[in-house]
């Protein structure tokens, strides 16, 4: 596989308040990368350049070997797909919003509207094609501004936040609807909070927090004060590993956590009891919730979910080894 996209040393800010600040980054080709990180950690930024709408005050991108420049050419522009989070919708009806972009790219009126047509049943558009735009749900309005770039075609495509505001049936389309488009050598990046669903739909994961490249889960994040290798949140003290950098926020990955109906004596030297509150099918398995003096969430096989017998109310053991900890430093800011 090789590079679609090469990020050096690249570094953006706003008003004199940097937003980024990444040495290298490299996004396969016809791959599903997933980009996760909480409000304000330098997403959008990042995909707003890689769309090419904004260009970074230093460092190069390099797209398919080439560096981009302020003025690409339409024939780099093209290639792009990109959907805002809170996408501008045109006057007129949902068809002529997506038929549109293609007048603008000179098709003919004929075949502009077979492929509106193709892309808004692709994305699962079932409201009245001749509805307003003004007049959409914020689901409907992003299935729109979907279906606007998949008409074009492009290689790339770039969703910031692309399930926000979708139901359950209609992110689940758009689940498989982004494989599939993966399957036929698009390459597909989005932006998400949900590290559960960017586990179960991604290849690769970017994770950022204060605009640089981390290496942690973006959940069971807990906060509290570092003490003689215990992390204290007020509610429980969970063992740190030695050498572990001190910082006042800590994340442990859904993945390193074991559940067992009795504690574990084993090498996992934090053990928590609690009772499962919540339970939530995955593509990528079971999130299991448990409230341990903290909520932790937890990801099981469904296998694992049938065997244990878990249901509402069961009580458990949360077990981890200290090694299963990341320490995320001070905060945003």
């Amino acid at each position: 596989m090789s590079a679609l996209y090469e990020i050096r040393n690249l570094k953006h800010s706003y008003g004199g308040q940097p937003v980024l600040d990444i040495p290298r980054l490299t996004i396969e080709s016809g791959e599903i990368t997933a980009l996760v990180g909480p409000n304000g950690a330098g997403k959008s930024t990042l995909l707003r350049l890689l769309a090419l709408v904004e260009f970074p005050e230093k460092g190069v991108i390099f797209l398919q070997g080439s560096q981009t420049h302020k003025r690409p050419p339409k024939s780099i522009r093209r290639k792009i797909g990109w959907v805002m989070q809170h996408p501008f919708l045109f006057r007129g009806s949902a068809l002529d919003n997506v038929t549109l972009g293609l007048k603008c790219h000179g098709v003919s009126r004929k075949e502009r509207k077979e492929k509106a047509l193709l892309a808004l049943h692709q994305v699962g558009f079932n409201a009245s094609l001749e509805k307003p735009a003004k007049d959409l749900s914020g689901g409907q309005r992003q299935l729109i501004a979907l279906a606007q770039v998949l008409a074009l075609e492009p290689e790339v495509l770039l969703l910031d936040e692309p399930f926000t505001h979708l139901d359950r049936s209609a992110y689940e389309r758009l689940e498989q609807l982004l494989k599939e488009i993966s399957r036929r050598n698009v390459t597909v990046l989005f932006s998400t909070h949900d590290q559960f669903r960017a586990m179960g739909l991604a290849k690769s994961m970017i994770a950022l927090e204060n605009g640089q490249l981390v290496n942690v889960p973006w959940v069971n994040l807990l906060s509290g004060i570092c003490e003689h290798q215990r992390f204290k949140t007020g509610k429980i003290e969970i063992v740190l590993p030695d050498g572990i950098a001190v910082g006042n926020r800590i994340a442990i990955d859904p993945r390193d956590i074991v559940l067992s109906k009795e504690p574990l004596q084993s090498s996992m030297r934090n053990r928590f009891q609690g009772r499962v509150t919540g339970l939530q099918q995955e593509e990528c398995g079971v999130r299991v919730t448990v409230m341990a003096g903290e909520r932790f969430e937890v990801l099981i096989t469904h296998q694992s979910c049938k065997e244990m017998g878990l249901t509402l109310g069961h009580s458990l053991w949360v077990n981890f080894k200290s090694t299963a900890i990341k320490c995320l430093g001070n905060g945003i800011g």
